[in-house]
């Protein structure tokens, strides 16, 4: 299955993402962490194949405005990363995140929007 996220926001908006990695991320919690995609208004990023029915996603707009949730948390940095849910450092900071329910459709879209 094939995540991709959509920018219907009027800003631009970075994306992260967790993701079920139990070989990449077998002895740090399993799930595996990316980010960042940066996607300006109108735009979109592809960000991840999977075999996972489920992923989490965080997100912030360059105006301030986030998509958060209660599933994580997670660790982020301010610069690119691609770790595992469990590490983490002073460098990072942790965020909620919200649940993707793919449920079997080959490509997935997630919109987001205010």
């Amino acid at each position: 299955m094939q995540l991709h996220f959509r920018n219907r926001y009027t800003s631009k908006v970075w994306v992260a993402i967790m993701f079920y990695s139990p070989d990449g991320c077998r002895d740090y919690g399993q799930w595996g962490t990316r980010g960042w995609w940066p996607i300006n208004p109108g735009g979109e990023a592809f960000v991840l194949n999977t075999n996972n029915r489920y992923a989490a996603y965080y997100a912030e707009a360059a105006n301030g405005a986030v998509w958060t949730g209660a599933y994580g948390p997670m660790y982020v940095y301010q610069n690119a990363f691609d770790s595992c849910i469990n590490i983490g450092s002073t460098a990072a900071r942790l965020v909620g995140t919200r649940l993707i329910d793919m449920n079997g459709y080959s490509t997935y879209y997630v919109n987001l929007v205010s």
